[in-house]
């Protein structure tokens, strides 16, 4: 075997990767590159053998210089240089007619595109309205042959004011484009002036077709009806009398009337307003009409009520034997906004048109603006009945019933989510008595039982206890179970803003009077006096003043008389002062003072400042105050 063509062993270094390394002796056994670039196409160029490795003394032999090729380089292939970079000539060619009097030739008019990356040609020809002649692509996009010898047209061999001859047919350059223009110039071509394209012999034809209003001849018989009635006595075909339809045709086609209309069927059975939608073909002078299709309105989406066709405007008459007259039929003069059409014996009253119609009347017909006046046709809608709700029953809770007559499949009423997490462990805690009312009395018994009526903010439900008392013999308990509860004779339920001190509940029949809150129901009370506003002490000062003026006399006289030494009075004989003095109040309009301007004792209040909070610049009795 070779050594050198082998790898390299050393018998103390084990065969591990990593030990061994190629022979560098080994000759090189890759293929060199053989192919060269040249305007972006790959080319031959010249051959390199092989390059042996250096020895083993690392003593590289010098690399000749190769020589350079004789292929000029350039720095971007064609096809990138030159993409999406099209040429553009405006051309025609002559195309012989036969057997017309009207044309011997026809001019043709197309558009030559040469595309710069490959000078492949496509030749286009643009479609002309109601020519009858199929137009389009004239020559698909291919490179075009120049002679037998194998040459292609390039973008020197078309040329402005010139011909240009591809497969036979023979085109005339006139013109070109800006961009063709100035790349030519930059390329060093000389392009000259564009031309223009010559007269087509069917246009001149048809200019002289054209009536002269100099010239007496007779008008036409299919636009005079005297002519008519000359050429029908001499025995002309009934065809050559009818009216001109091409012209009209070719003067009117794609040109459509839009009016908006409705059909008012109320007086019938089952009858509707139903709104539709009419268009006059001003091409032919035929009517189409279109339903408007309502969301809900129960019926088959059926658009087209009336095919387009002629529409009679006078009333239909048959016999066995068919039509028995001639008939007239709607024209464009005959629809106006406001107007009627009957549309075989239905009245279609129109209201509106689009801006299309709109112009054209005032274009055409002599119509203004006033003759499309703004008509509303939009009824008053009917108010949606509302569902009365059938009074409770006395099965589940009051939400919970209302769901069976909202939704045939009941769903759970969803909780205040927010209301929950924000007064998960908020209770307002009231001490309760029972009080006679105009349909129960009020036993001795009773009246001496005490009761905690709780509320719970989370969702407003109440909940009422009993304290036991072995002395008057009460054993106590849950007096009514945790619930919401209805007001007297009403749907609403009871709030935490319904409760306070001195107000009288109605509960299952049942009057309570609360007659004592606890500390935290005051302070959380004052703490939101938005929503408690008997909780205010500016809001009741404020109340209170008010109540009393004409008043401040003997209100002065009431709490002067209760006071003590120290120039307190109790909050009871606050509440007496108020009521002998005529002034109405709630026991939590007098707790909230008492608390507001509390004295030295428990339970006492500062006469000063309770008169300076409920009445600001009291008089002084007469005589009082005079040589001080």
């Amino acid at each position: 075997a070779n050594p050198s063509a082998v790898t390299m062993v050393d018998p103390v270094v084990p065969m591990l990767p990593g030990m061994t390394f190629q022979d560098p002796r080994k000759p090189v056994a890759r293929r060199a590159q053989t192919l060269c670039y040249v305007n972006g196409y790959a080319v031959p160029g010249e051959k390199t053998s092989s390059i042996a490795r250096a020895p083993a003394t690392m003593e590289f032999p010098t690399e000749e210089p190769k020589a350079p090729t004789s292929y000029p380089m350039s720095t971007l292939p064609k096809w990138v240089q030159f993409d999406r970079k099209v040429l553009r000539w405006n051309a025609f060619f002559k195309e012989a007619v036969t057997e017309s009097l009207a044309e011997n030739f026809r001019v043709r008019k197309c558009v030559i595109y040469m595309y710069l990356e490959d000078e492949s040609i496509y030749v286009a020809e643009p479609k002309q309205h109601n020519s009858g002649i199929p137009q389009g692509v004239f020559l698909k996009r291919h490179k075009i042959p120049k002679n037998d010898v194998g040459d292609f047209y390039t973008r020197a061999d078309v040329r402005v004011a010139d011909t240009l001859t591809l497969y036979g047919r023979t085109f005339y350059v006139v013109s070109c484009d800006a961009f063709t223009r100035g790349f030519l110039t930059d390329q060093g071509f000389e392009v000259n002036e564009d031309v223009g394209f010559p007269d087509d012999p069917i246009d001149a034809y048809r200019e002289t077709m054209k009536k002269d209003s100099k010239i007496p001849y007779p008008p036409p018989p299919r636009d005079d009806d005297l002519s008519r009635y000359i050429e029908a006595a001499a025995g002309a075909p009934s065809n050559a009398l009818a009216a001109d339809k091409l012209k009209k045709f070719l003067a009117h086609d794609r040109k459509v009337l839009r009016f908006f209309c409705v059909w008012d069927d109320r007086e019938a059975l089952f009858g509707e307003n139903r709104p539709f939608v009419l268009h006059y073909y001003l091409s032919d002078d035929t009517v189409e009409v279109l339903e408007v299709a309502e969301p809900n309105s129960g019926r088959d989406p059926f658009p087209v009520f009336l095919r387009r066709g002629p529409l009679p405007n006078q009333k239909l008459e048959v016999d066995a034997l068919g039509p028995t007259k001639t008939f007239s039929y709607y024209t464009f003069e005959d629809l106006k906004v406001g107007g009627h059409v009957r549309v075989y014996n239905r009245d279609f009253y129109i209201h509106d048109a689009d801006n299309f119609t709109k112009a054209w009347y005032i274009t055409n017909a002599g119509r203004t603006e006033a003759d499309f006046p703004p008509i509303s046709v939009e009824e008053e809608q009917m108010p949606i009945p509302q569902m009365a709700v059938p009074p409770y029953n006395g099965f589940g809770g009051h939400a919970d019933s209302l769901q069976n007559c909202i939704a045939l499949i009941p769903k759970p009423v969803k909780p205040d989510f927010e209301k929950q997490m924000t007064y998960a462990h908020t209770i307002l805690r009231f001490k309760a008595k029972i009080v006679p009312d105009a349909t129960h009395a009020v036993s001795d018994w009773d009246s001496d039982r005490e009761f905690i009526l709780s509320v719970y903010l989370a969702n407003d439900t109440i909940a009422i206890y009993e304290n036991p008392d072995r002395k008057k013999n009460i054993a106590g308990g849950k007096f009514l179970e945790r619930q919401e509860v209805r007001k007297p004779n009403s749907s609403e339920a009871f709030v935490a803003t319904d409760f306070y001190v001195g107000a009288t509940v109605v509960v299952l029949r049942r009057s309570f009077e609360l007659v004592e809150a606890d500390s935290y129901t005051y302070a959380f009370m004052e703490e939101h006096p938005e929503s408690f506003p008997r909780s205010d002490p500016e809001a009741v000062g404020g109340r209170l003043t008010a109540a009393s003026a004409g008043r401040e006399a003997a209100l002065r006289e009431a709490l002067t008389g209760a006071e003590d030494s120290n120039g307190e009075v109790e909050l009871a004989d606050v509440a007496n002062a108020f009521k002998s003095a005529g002034v109405e109040c709630v026991a939590q309009e007098i707790i909230t003072l008492g608390r507001k301007h509390a004295g030295s004792g428990a339970g006492k209040v500062s006469v000063s400042a309770l008169l300076e909070a409920v009445s600001v610049g009291f008089a002084l009795p007469a005589g009082e105050g005079e040589g001080q």
